[in-house]
């Protein structure tokens, strides 16, 4: 069999460690495309020139306010949760991306995508002050970009883990096999019986 047929023949560690290469290439092409249109979508949402969910924004809150209302909250007391919950949604992404292409532990996952997401913030918060003169800053906004980048990273990391927990269990075929009886058991010798 010449070098050609070994590559071609299923199984064989080559074509399989070649075919998982081209996976991880388009793979991370998508998410490179996918996060340039996200940082075009958030950069003209942090950097409109209103207020989103005011006069000349592109946003509004009237039927979340409104259903709200019915519910007998009113609007100034739930127009602050409202934004906030806005704010942590519209960083949500910025989560998902990190925690999806980062090669760190799945645990640094979710902390180093909550300080992007308070550096992000914190940068588009100043961004705002000097670019734009009818945007305010807001901590509450850091606070909130910073709490959507951890949850979406959080949740990243959460389905590849069970992804990754059932496909192993897919690859091998079978369900592991129950312990043979006395298999793990300590085999220390048994005291004799009293009175023998």
């Amino acid at each position: 069999m010449d070098a050609l047929d070994r590559r071609s023949a299923p199984g064989d560690p080559h074509v399989v460690a070649e075919a998982e290469g081209r996976s991880l290439l388009r793979r991370r092409r998508v998410l490179a495309a996918v996060a340039a249109a996200y940082a075009v979508a958030l950069a003209i949402v942090l950097f409109w020139p209103s207020h989103v969910d005011g006069d000349g924004g592109f946003v509004r809150f009237d039927p979340v306010l409104d259903a709200l209302a019915a519910l007998g909250i009113p609007a100034w007391a739930s127009y602050p949760w409202v934004e906030f919950a806005a704010n942590t949604a519209l960083f949500v992404p910025l989560g998902v991306l990190w925690a999806a292409a980062a090669r760190t532990p799945r645990l640094l996952r979710a902390a180093s995508a909550a300080l992007i997401g308070a550096g992000v913030s914190i940068v588009a918060e100043l961004g705002q002050r000097v670019l734009t003169d009818e945007r305010t800053t807001d901590p509450r906004d850091v606070v909130a970009n910073t709490l959507g980048s951890a949850l979406g990273a959080l949740a990243t990391v959460l389905v590849l883990r069970a992804l990754s927990d059932g496909s192993s269990g897919r690859r091998s075929g079978s369900r592991p096999a129950p312990p043979s009886p006395g298999r793990g058991r300590s085999r220390r010798p048994r005291a004799p019986a009293r009175g023998a």
